[in-house]
C-alpha cells in the first residue's frame, strides 16, 4: 500500500522529496519510509523507472538502460516551441518576479510542476531557496532569458509599472 502511494507521490511532485516529507505524506515513521523505498526500488527493478537517492532526498528517474530513448524525446520537446502551459508559467514568473510554485499553481489553477521543470532545463528560469522559509523554492527568470529578450530586467518590459500597480491592487 505505501509503496504504491510513494510511487504516486514521487511522480506527482516531479521533484525530489525528503524522507521527512515522505513520512509526513504517508503518515508513517522513518523505518517504514526506508522499507517502502526499498520495496519500490525492488518493484521498479528491470523497468523504465528507478528510484534516485541523493542525501536524504528521493526521486523517480529514468532507468539507466533507457536514458537514450527518453533523452531523445526530452531533447525533441525541449528544442521545440514552448507549450501553452510553459508560456503561461513563464509569463507569470516574468511579471511577478520571484514566485513560489504554489503561487504559480494558484494563479494558473493547475499544477505547474512539469512546465517549471521544462523551463528550468531550458535555462529560462532559475530556482532558489526562499530566504524566509527554507522549505520553499522561488522561481525567477535567468539572465540568459533576459538576454534572449534583449532587456536587462523585467522592469524593461512594456507597461511593466502599470501592470505591477494593477497586480498589487488585485492581490
Amino acid at each position: 500500500m505505501h509503496e504504491k502511494a510513494l510511487e504516486a507521490l514521487l511522480f506527482v511532485s516531479g521533484e525530489p522529496l525528503t524522507l521527512r516529507e515522505i513520512a509526513k505524506y504517508l503518515a508513517i515513521d522513518k523505518k517504514e519510509v526506508g522499507e517502502t523505498i526499498a520495496a519500490l526500488e525492488q518493484s521498479l527493478s528491470g523497468r523504465g523507472l528507478c528510484v534516485l537517492r541523493h542525501d536524504d532526498s528521493i526521486a523517480l528517474a529514468t532507468a539507466p538502460d533507457v536514458t537514450d530513448i527518453a533523452g531523445s524525446i526530452a531533447k525533441e520537446r525541449l528544442e521545440g516551441n514552448l507549450t501553452r502551459s510553459q508560456l503561461e508559467t513563464l509569463a507569470i514568473i516574468l511579471w511577478k518576479g520571484k514566485i513560489s510554485r504554489s503561487s504559480i499553481d494558484y494563479i494558473r489553477g493547475v499544477n505547474s510542476t512539469f512546465a517549471l521543470r521544462s523551463l528550468l532545463i531550458r535555462g529560462l528560469i532559475e530556482r532558489v531557496q526562499d530566504s524566509k522559509d527554507a522549505r520553499i523554492y522561488l522561481y525567477s527568470p535567468t539572465m540568459d532569458f533576459y538576454k534572449y529578450l534583449g532587456i536587462s530586467s523585467s522592469e524593461k518590459l512594456p507597461a511593466f509599472m502599470e501592470l505591477q500597480k494593477k497586480m498589487k491592487e488585485y492581490d
